[in-house]
This record gives structure tokens, sequence and C-alpha cells, in this order.
């Protein structure tokens, strides 16, 4: 084979291993490309975190000194709801994490709140930031943060921790 042949036959195999590389980073591969969105069943259980009395609101509660305890979150592909003393947040609709491993999920607040001596209920919209991290020895840990639609900081930032499908929401606001 003469030495042109040959030049010009390597040169064709690296532009064709070039071409390969180049379709191997596209989209959907987890490449250069923005690859697709990790589905909400990836989330899918029930998490929780110890409250930390730091993470509370501003306003009282009517629990006092017995609002630091658990915090619940439970996610399905369809419904998201955060339980914690006297205070609860719903998503409902299908949700996904963005190729950066984060949610943005608009939903209704609700929590009981001491107002003139007296404990009333306080609704309002509400943005809940979710950002799952890669799993490790403790299964999927997922970190959130609650605003109202201003961007004002209700609870969080919080890290949540993957739960057998047993623990229980704790709440004095029932699930609907």
């Amino acid at each position: 084979m003469p030495l042109t042949t040959m030049k010009r036959f390597a040169e064709l195999l690296a532009c064709l291993w070039v071409a390969c590389l180049v379709v191997a980073c596209g989209p959907g591969t987890g490449g250069t490309g923005t690859g697709p969105n990790a589905g909400a069943a990836l989330a899918e259980g029930t998490y929780a975190a110890t409250l930390d009395a730091a993470l509370q609101p501003m306003q009282p509660l009517p629990c006092g000194d017995r609002c630091t305890g658990a915090l619940v979150l439970s996610v399905s592909a369809a419904r998201v709801e955060l339980s914690l003393p006297c205070q609860r947040f719903v998503h409902e609709g299908s949700w996904v994490f963005d190729a950066d491993g984060q949610a943005e999920l608009t939903g209704r607040w609700s929590g009981l709140v001491v107002a003139d001596g007296q404990t009333v209920l306080r609704e309002q919209s509400a943005r809940l930031t979710l950002v799952a991290s890669l799993p490790d020895g403790q299964g999927l840990r997922l970190q959130l943060t609650l605003r109202d639609l201003e961007g004002t900081t209700l609870l969080g930032p919080v890290w949540l921790t993957q739960q057998p499908p047993a623990a229980a929401a704790v709440s004095c606001l029932s699930s609907e």
C-alpha cells in the first residue's frame, strides 16, 4: 500500500474516531449535552431530619418549646408533603429534577401561629426547593429550602435522609 493511501486511511480513521466521540457526548448521554431530567421517581419515599429551633420562622408557634423534633418529607411522583410541628407544605402535580438535581415546587404552606394571643391558621402560597445529593451509604439525601413567593425564607436549608417506609409524618395539621 502506498504511503499516501495509508496516510489517507489514517486520517479517515481519525475523523471517524472524533465523530464517535462527539456523538457519545451529546444530549441524553451524560456528556456535554444537557441530558434528560431525573424524574420524581428517583426520590420517591420518606425523608426525615431533626428540626433545629434556629430554622423556625420568626412568628411564635403554638407548640412553644415542643416545636423542635421531627421534620418529615413524603415524596411521590404526584405529591410532595412536608410535615413539621404545627406547619405543613403540600405540592400536588407532576414534577422533575433539572439537570443539576434541583426541583422547584410551588404549593400551599399552612401553619398554626400565635397572633394577638390567639392561635390562628395562616396559609399562603410558597415555593419548596429540593436539591438531591448523590446516593451514599445513607441512601439519597435531599436538601430543602422553603420560601414565600417574594423569596423570604420560611424554613431551611435542611438536609434530610431517606427513611424506611414505616416512618410517620408528625404534624398537628391533618393531611388532605
